[in-house]
């Protein structure tokens, strides 16, 4: 008997015991899916915030990186002729031996008032030294301006650029063809010589920006602002050429005033260019006149007289002082 009590006992107590070790290794069980649970969830965050720091860092890398820049539209100064648009077809084209003295002037030039460069002189015309050069292999009319008031530092001595074409001497065998002109085309190219003036410092040697305005003056009226003059080289995208190109169009015969009459005393053809801050030289290199319907009117031939005589100037592009340097394939390397 008491055998089988202690037996019952003995089997009793085995019982408590595993069903306490049950319910531990059930909380373990549990503890320990918790526990994995919270790992797995953690795991990814753990993961992607490495990621996420070193996001940023590309980005940045990617922006301090210099950027990509597109040289390719970059034209030296041999590629001027070929930029010309009206040269083959035009009315009036320049011989190296063209001389256009008293054709082809300045607004002052005949009046009896203090005249640009001389003592007194208050306006504000440019000096302009008129000749023939060659710009790349192209005779054309460099229209010189000469620094002569070196106290104007606001713009370094520069004017403003008034030209006139006499047209009463252009069609002198022909007048009656004036008449009928209805259009003029005037062909401009502009050569930068030293760095351009920006608001903010100096530029490279290009022509940030040249402008002005064209019409006629006859019979002392004054139409010059039939047409605007505008060029640059500078693309604004990491190139830029140290020249410059336009063709000005004023449709004259849309204004009945602005329109030549060879019975009129005076027949102007105008050009004005507005002040630059630094050297830019201004070259016509042709004009062309054209009647309603688009044709072309020569000028009659020996309008203009052969027998001047000028140096020849050797143009070169700009590669002093560092300002500007080209590479080996045409890209342009500038250094502000």
């Amino acid at each position: 008997m008491k055998k089988i009590l202690a037996m019952t006992i003995a089997l009793t107590m085995t019982a408590l015991m595993f069903t306490s070790c049950g319910e531990k290794d059930d909380k373990s069980e549990s503890k320990a899916a918790t526990t994995t649970t919270a790992a797995e969830t953690e795991a990814p965050a753990e993961e992607t915030t490495p990621a996420e720091e070193e996001a940023p860092a590309e980005t940045t890398s990617e922006e301090d990186a210099a950027p990509v820049v597109d040289n390719s539209k970059w034209k030296p100064l041999s590629a001027i002729a070929d930029s010309l648009e009206c040269y083959d077809n035009a009315s009036l084209t320049f011989a190296a031996d063209s001389d256009v003295s008293g054709i082809i002037t300045t607004f002052y030039e005949g009046t009896d008032e203090v005249k640009p460069g001389e003592e007194g002189y208050t306006g504000d015309e440019a000096k302009i030294n008129f000749s023939v050069q060659e710009v790349a292999g192209i005779p054309m009319l460099k229209c010189d301006e000469e620094i002569y008031d070196t106290e104007d530092t606001a713009n370094n001595g520069h004017k403003i650029l008034k030209i006139k074409t006499d047209m009463n001497k252009l069609f002198a065998s022909q007048p009656e063809l004036m008449d009928d002109i209805f259009t003029i085309k005037v062909e401009l190219v502009a050569i930068a010589r030293d760095q351009a003036v920006y608001d903010d410092g100096l530029g490279p040697v290009t022509v940030a920006w040249y402008g002005g305005a064209m019409g006629t003056n006859n019979n002392g009226n004054w139409n010059g602002n039939n047409a605007t003059i505008e060029m640059s080289s500078d693309s604004g995208e990491g190139w830029c050429n140290q020249w410059a190109h336009t063709v000005t169009n004023a449709r004259i015969g849309i204004t009945e005033k602005a329109k030549f009459n060879h019975e009129y005393e005076t027949n102007y053809t105008t050009v004005m260019a507005w002040v630059v801050k630094n050297d830019i030289d201004l070259y016509i290199a042709d004009i062309v006149f054209e009647d309603d319907a688009g044709n072309v009117i020569k000028v009659p031939e020996g309008a203009i007289p052969g027998g001047a005589t000028y140096e020849k100037e050797e143009l070169t592009d700009a590669d002093s002082d560092g300002i500007i340097e080209y590479a080996e394939d045409g890209t342009v390397v500038l250094e502000k």
